[in-house]
């Protein structure tokens, strides 16, 4: 086995070591866990054999794209989607962190040429890339979040008063107005 397999073996067994963990302590997300535990066991396996291919030049020539199929009903529980969707069914800090080590695996030399060498080999890797929030080398990275929305200000005064009290307001108000409501003295002074 070469050190690029061995590597990517040593990191998706650590994930599994977690998934694991989480497991023995969640019995009830049981389904799901169990689910991605051995979607990672069979990304293990493409991957080597993948990589064997690679290394004796052997690689399968591609196919033509087939007719599609009836798919058949899905009787076990489907897999999230998203970005960062296993780190945020796992969380474990141990995820992070070999979430962490794919990503330095991905940006390493080796696998920079093997994943150039076989396109296969990305459209592996890309889906397990996006579930544990890293990106590929080479991928654009994804666009910024875009800004909420910023409220337009309201007519009503955020702390309105009760009807009385406005209608009072306005009376006290029209009351200054009125000269009659002053003293003889002021009006004098003025």
């Amino acid at each position: 086995m070469s050190t690029l397999a061995a590597s990517f073996r040593a990191i998706l067994t650590g994930l599994q070591v977690v998934i694991g963990i989480v497991a023995r302590k969640e019995p009830q997300r049981d389904a799901v866990l169990a689910r991605i535990y051995f979607h990672l066991n069979r990304t293990i396996q493409r991957f080597e054999k993948l990589v064997a291919h690679w290394r004796n030049n052997t690689l399968p020539k591609p196919c033509n794209p087939r007719p599609g199929r009836a798919r058949r009903p899905q009787t076990s529980p489907r897999l999230p989607r998203g970005n960062a969707w296993l780190i945020r069914n796992v969380d474990h800090y141990n995820a992070r962190g070999h979430a962490s080590q794919l990503q330095h695996f991905l940006a390493s030399e080796e696998c920079i040429k093997f994943l150039a060498d076989v396109p296969r080999a990305g459209r592996l890797l890309r889906p397990l890339a996006k579930s544990l929030g890293i990106q590929m080398p080479g991928d654009p990275p994804p666009p910024p979040p875009k800004p909420a929305p910023i409220p337009k200000p309201s007519k009503t005064p955020l702390f309105p008063l009760p009807q009385e009290q406005t209608r009072a307001w306005v009376r006290a108000e029209n009351r200054y107005a009125n000269p009659s409501f002053y003293p003889p003295e002021f009006s004098k002074a003025r």
